[in-house]
């Protein structure tokens, strides 16, 4: 065993055994015990004793942990940030000399080139443990197997059904959305990409109608799909309001009979005995299968998806490449859709993949605020310079603060404050449950980080503190009140409630009680919740794949490694009408210039080319 009895000076753990290398980099907090566990027994089975070797596969073990698929030797040294730590102090650790690091890794009885059993797999400059490279070898076999050729020309009256779901033009140029269907009606694998607001969504609403307009064929099995239970939820939900919407019966049939599920319920996930029901031996028997939210779906999860789905069955999958990924290893959909989210890239036409992936770029969503489009397209593009010019200019829809001391944000807090206690007051009367759940969307605080000052905790303190002295303090001093606003923070799949879903407690006839949208009123028992928390503010993780009117997005003051451009895009991207930036400068500049760059294989043998290959996280 592995003692774990004293901290390092960045209060993560340190382990009082770590020899060699590993001792010094476990004490500057670089490696946590998982890592150099880790990496001592691979080196103790195989019988490898250099510590250069050793380092390696503990820094490989560390990069999942940040959601890096492989780690490249070269640029650790640079790359490696540890929060609270000083630079220079990861700078002065004994790095191995890069020039003979990689060699001697190359030639370890632990590392192989993935024909063997060898526990790591080196490619050229990409070091895997050899579970993620099976992995990705197992995605890039299963897509090669499904764009081998172009999309399929359609047939006469699949056509017309399509023509009358989409038109062929747009404002004088191609629909992109009817390009997208046509690609998923003629072809294995689809991707349909793009931001919030393009219009994801209403194509595969398009995809399903034309499907359900050729009369002279059944419609097909179709499985619809998120990583989300919250995200299940939204899809049925558009989608039945699109066949509510459709004057077409057979839409109205066919849509309006397709409910969404996660992908774990999809695939059959056993809990007592860890592994799916369906996979490459027992396949699903659908005959298309669609996946939503593609981007926060992680390698493994998604090598496991493609292997159980039947090679003469069609997949689409629909995301948002620019948002924050999952929290697993890996960037699968960023990977796939690759240079062609980028319209400059000269390289996004010759690789067969291109042909299979649509990016939309229309925006509807922010129809009564275009500032926010264009503030989030700045930060999409790393545009600094651009996102300070439109805070700078203050146009309708777009807020900054940046000062919590100032006038700006005392207006802001009168604003959170009064929509939160117009929430008690609508939750306190039986028979608003409808009307509570609707305010609970007007307005969302969001967070960069859980703790500190303007983190989650800090709002949600403040939030409660000013609640119990508008209302009757002894109210307020139980777990529960009418406007508590509560998040689902583990799946409960008896209940129908999972991970990220978002409710509200009401006083209801019966006393107290949690009600959920589930496309629909839904109401339980305040006894029946499992894990859960009050979400006066969330993080801005925990927000994707919510919708709101308006959000406030708190960063911390100064830079921080926690803060991407794809984390603020994914803040900005929340609301529909306003948006209010709460950081200083140096905050926001940090945010739009830092990619979240994770490392991984898979965009450059999709690709062909270097052009989607992630360096090492310089933030991780």
């Amino acid at each position: 065993m592995i003692d774990r009895t004293h901290m390092a000076v960045t209060g993560s753990e340190a382990v009082v055994a770590a020899a060699g290398l590993l001792a010094p980099f476990n004490d500057a907090g670089v490696l946590n015990p998982l890592d150099v566990h880790a990496a001592t027994v691979i080196a103790r089975l195989c019988g490898e004793t250099d510590q250069r070797v050793i380092l390696a596969a503990a820094l490989t073990v560390r990069g999942t942990r940040f959601g890096h698929v492989c780690i490249r030797l070269a640029n650790q040294r640079e790359g490696v940030v540890v929060d609270g730590q000083d630079p220079a102090t990861i700078d002065a650790l004994p790095w191995p000399d890069e020039d003979g690091w990689q060699a001697v890794v190359a030639h370890s009885a632990i590392v192989g080139d993935g024909s063997g059993g060898e526990p790591m797999v080196l490619v050229d400059d990409r070091l895997y443990l050899d579970r993620y490279f099976r992995y990705e070898e197992a995605i890039v076999g299963l897509f090669e197997a499904r764009i081998g050729a172009a999309p399929a020309t359609l047939d006469a009256a699949t056509r017309a059904a399509l023509d009358q779901m989409l038109p062929p033009l747009v404002e004088g140029r191609p629909n992109r959305q009817q390009a997208a269907v046509a690609a998923a009606l003629g072809g294995k694998l689809t991707v349909i990409a793009g931001g919030p607001g393009t219009g994801k969504t209403y194509t595969v609403a398009a995809l399903l109608a034309t499907l359900a307009r050729r009369s002279e064929r059944q419609f097909p099995l179709v499985a619809l799909c998120a990583p989300t239970g919250k995200a299940a939820a939204r899809l049925s939900e558009e989608l039945g309001e699109f066949a509510a919407q459709s004057d077409n019966p057979a839409v109205q049939a066919a849509l309006g009979g397709l409910e969404a599920s996660t992908i774990h319920r999809l695939l059959g996930w056993t809990w007592g005995r860890g592994r799916f029901r369906h996979h490459q031996h027992n396949r699903l028997p659908h005959d298309l299968v669609i996946v939503d939210e593609m981007s926060m779906v992680s390698l493994p999860l998604a090598a496991k998806l493609m292997a159980a789905v039947r090679d003469e069955a069609a997949v689409v999958l629909v995301g948002v490449p620019f948002q924050l990924e999952s929290i697993e290893a890996g960037t699968v959909l960023s990977d796939i859709v690759g240079p062609a989210a980028d319209e400059s890239a000269d390289d996004s036409a010759s690789a067969p993949i291109s042909r299979h992936v649509v990016v939309l770029d229309r925006v509807h969503r922010f129809d009564e605020s275009g500032s926010i489009a264009d503030f989030a397209e700045a930060v999409r593009q790393g545009d600094a310079d651009r996102a300070m010019g439109l805070l700078e200019g203050e146009p309708e829809g777009l807020v900054w603060v940046g000062d919590r001391s100032g006038t700006g944000f005392e207006m802001l807090w009168e604003r959170v404050t009064e929509h939160r206690s117009r929430l008690v007051e609508i939750a306190s009367v039986p028979g608003n449950e409808e009307a509570a759940l609707a305010s609970l969307g007007e307005l969302a605080v969001l967070c960069a980080h859980r703790e500190g000052p303007g983190g989650v905790a800090q709002w949600r303190r403040d939030i409660e503190n000013e609640l119990d002295e508008r209302f009757t303090g002894l109210r307020y001093r139980s777990e529960w009140y009418p406007g508590r606003p509560i998040m689902i923070t583990s799946n409960d799949y008896n209940l129908d409630l999972y991970n990220g879903d978002i409710g509200i407690v009401v006083q209801t006839d019966e006393g107290l009680r949690a009600v959920f949208d589930r496309g629909g009123v839904r109401v339980f028992h305040l006894g029946r919740l499992g894990e859960h928390t009050s979400v006066h503010a969330m993080t801005i993780h925990k927000s994707q794949g919510s919708q709101f009117a308006e959000v406030a997005v708190s960063l911390p003051v100064g830079t921080s490694r926690i803060l991407t451009r794809e984390l603020l895009y994914t803040a900005v991207t929340r609301a529909s009408t306003r948006v209010t930036v709460i950081g200083d400068e140096a905050a926001i500049r940090s945010a739009v210039e830092r990619s979240v760059q994770r490392a991984s294989g898979l965009g450059r043998r999709l690709w062909g080319s270097d052009a989607t290959s992630r360096p090492a996280d310089p933030t991780s």
